[in-house]
């Protein structure tokens, strides 16, 4: 089961489940008189809200959904059937609390940027945050270039986690409880970012001019869908793609992660409480622009695509 948000012009975002070239959009009424027959709580006092506001945490939620799917079998009515070019996909969940990103999760992609890698015992996840309310974008919409630096515009493609519940010191064992599922993300960056050029070049200047170049706004793309954390699809063996105008430019597999994403869950829980809607960017693999001297431009169009998820489309304006 992959599951969206939708919006139809000014109207407030409804769910759907995906699959991939059509939507069918979930009938709330019916998922709230089902959620109440299955022996749980409605999802929701009123059928008027989102239902995928409270998903997650609600993970009952996404069970209730799965078997309303599976009894349904919309996948095969074609009068519930809507094309994506009928409507617009919002972000797969709501505007998450906080954005964590990883740099440097890949081997192959720590070598390409003439960094060495070294084995999980002996280093720890770099962890960065990006500003949620201006980078998120959902997929289908152009991201624009930054007018103070436009020139070296990266891209790079990531698993994204969602966290499901508050969560604080947990080991990697415990980390998959706290999981509500997957979606697909894209950390922008802009390699070149140089907001003073007269500056006077310090030992810090070189790691906050790329920590800056991260938080352009649109520079957090993710999408299309939510793959709810149950059981059916393994995060560590996943291929993972990104394409620019139809060129693939990243090509891997989730098990090249140094720390996978279980690990990455525990660390980060180390560090701050996870909520609910968080999302972890897992870091991308090799094939990034800056090690080929290569950027986006405006028209561009990218495609990245992680198996059983799906594609998160963006133009660049």
């Amino acid at each position: 089961m992959r599951l969206c948000r939708i919006k139809h012009h000014d109207a407030p975002s409804s769910p759907a489940f995906y699959y991939d070239d059509y939507v069918v959009p979930v009938p709330v009424l019916s998922a709230l008189n089902f959620s109440a027959a299955y022996g749980g709580m409605p999802l929701f006092p009123e059928p008027s809200g989102d239902l995928l506001s409270s998903l997650p945490p609600n993970w009952p939620s996404f069970k209730v959904l799965q078997h309303l799917e599976l009894l349904a079998d919309f996948s095969e009515d074609s009068d519930l059937m809507v094309p994506l070019d009928d409507l617009w996909l919002d972000t797969p969940i709501p505007m998450p609390k906080k954005v964590i990103c990883l740099a440097g999760n890949y081997a192959e992609h720590i070598s390409e940027g003439g960094g060495k890698p070294v084995g999980k015992d002996q280093t720890f996840p770099f962890f960065f945050m990006k500003p949620p309310t201006t980078t998120i974008r959902p997929g289908g919409t152009a991201v624009a270039l930054p007018a103070t630096s436009p020139d070296h515009i990266d891209w790079e493609v990531e698993l994204t986690v969602v966290i499901g519940e508050y969560v604080k010191d947990i080991s990697p064992e415990e980390a998959d409880d706290a999981i509500a599922g997957f979606t697909v993300g894209l950390d922008m960056s802009n390699r070149r970012l140089r907001l003073n050029p007269d500056r006077i070049q310090q030992d810090r200047t070189a790691f906050h001019e790329w920590l800056c170049g991260k938080w352009h706004d649109g520079f957090a793309p993710i999408g299309p869908c939510i793959v709810p954390n149950d059981g059916e699809l393994d995060p560590s063996e996943l291929e993972i793609t990104l394409s620019v105008n139809d060129e693939v430019m990243q090509a891997s597999n989730t098990g090249n992660m140094v720390f996978d994403v279980y690990e990455l869950v525990s660390y980060a829980s180390k560090i701050m409480t996870l909520e609910p809607g968080d999302i972890i960017m897992t870091g991308t693999p090799s094939g990034v622009g800056a090690a080929r001297d290569l950027y986006l431009k405006s028209q561009d169009h990218i495609q990245a695509t992680i198996e059983g998820i799906g594609t998160l489309e963006v133009w660049i304006a």
